[in-house]
């Protein structure tokens, strides 16, 4: 099969069902529940505002860090997922839109856009800024190994856990398939939906300060919730520099909170923000800042 992200989707839904086999611990609930904040902190953080918006700045080191943190939600290289997202940027809810729900449909927005076989192609043409760091590049074509080094340790923690606390009644196989099967199934889906129903669904209380053509993006507090703040939607595609994406108090955003904290550590800066006078100057003058 020419397209192997098809091949993989179809793969890992199906190994899901071996849920029924291994059953359930507290161990693997444990494992899930931690793994599923480090994981969506680490895709919104890393993947999303920093290099896809360059919504603050770090050192190399650390951004190879950040690279590595948001791949353990298998969602391919951090280049790849940023060309594609500045790519919906570029085009949102308009032709070209890799997966716009106006222009494919809900199903295609949602999963059918990742099931063709150019979708597993990286722009480099859109991640110049990033091209010229070769540990990235490297990260980008062998995401792969990474994802199978991240399930081998998955395994090994089980195993040994299961072997000095037999009483956890978990194993090796228990905990990759709660982890690396359907907690990433979780996260890919969650992401999904923001792409899909966060473009047909939600409130749009910036409607009046668009900053992307056709825009029709939308806040989803439940969304929000499950992924770190990506669910304020319609606030993001409104202020898509900034760091902080919930914008009113009651916004729940641990992405930012987060961005907040490594900000005091002093491992990143310049920490960008949503300013509405600089979105109505940007109308004014009919720009667009990404």
């Amino acid at each position: 099969m020419k397209n192997k992200l098809l091949l993989r989707l179809i793969i890992v839904h199906m190994l899901a069902l071996f849920v029924f086999k291994v059953g359930v611990s507290a161990t693997a609930i444990g494992f899930f529940v931690f793994f599923f904040f480090v994981r969506a902190l680490g895709l919104t953080v890393a993947y999303h505002r920093y290099f896809a918006h360059r919504a603050f700045k770090t050192t190399r080191f650390f951004q190879f860090i950040l690279a590595l943190w948001g791949g353990l939600c298998a969602q391919r290289g951090p280049l790849w997922w940023a060309s594609k997202h500045r790519k919906h940027h570029r085009h949102c809810d308009l032709p070209g839109d890799p997966h716009s729900p106006h222009q494919l449909g809900l199903w295609g927005g949602h999963i059918g856009w990742a099931l063709k076989a150019e979708s597993m192609k990286t722009d480099e043409a859109l991640v110049k800024d990033f091209k010229k760091y070769p540990e990235l590049m490297i990260f980008n074509k062998y995401h792969d190994l990474f994802m199978l080094s991240f399930a081998a340790l998955l395994y090994l923690s089980g195993e040994l856990i299961a072997h000095y606390y037999p009483q956890s009644g978990t194993s090796g196989f228990q905990i990759l398939i709660w982890v690396y099967i359907i907690n990433t199934l979780v996260h890919v889906h969650l992401t999904f939906c923001v792409n899909s129903i966060g473009h047909v669904r939600g409130s749009r209380p910036f409607k009046d300060h668009q900053c992307e053509k056709g825009d029709k993006s939308g806040n989803i507090p439940w969304l929000a919730w499950l992924t770190a703040g990506e669910g304020w939607h319609h606030n993001h595609h409104t202020f898509p520099y900034s760091a902080r994406i919930g914008i009113q108090w009651f916004e729940l955003d641990l992405g930012y909170l987060t961005i907040l904290l490594l900000e005091k550590m002093g491992l990143i800066w310049d920490v960008k923000l949503p300013l509405l006078h600089r979105r109505k100057a940007q109308q004014k003058a009919g720009t667009i800042l990404t």
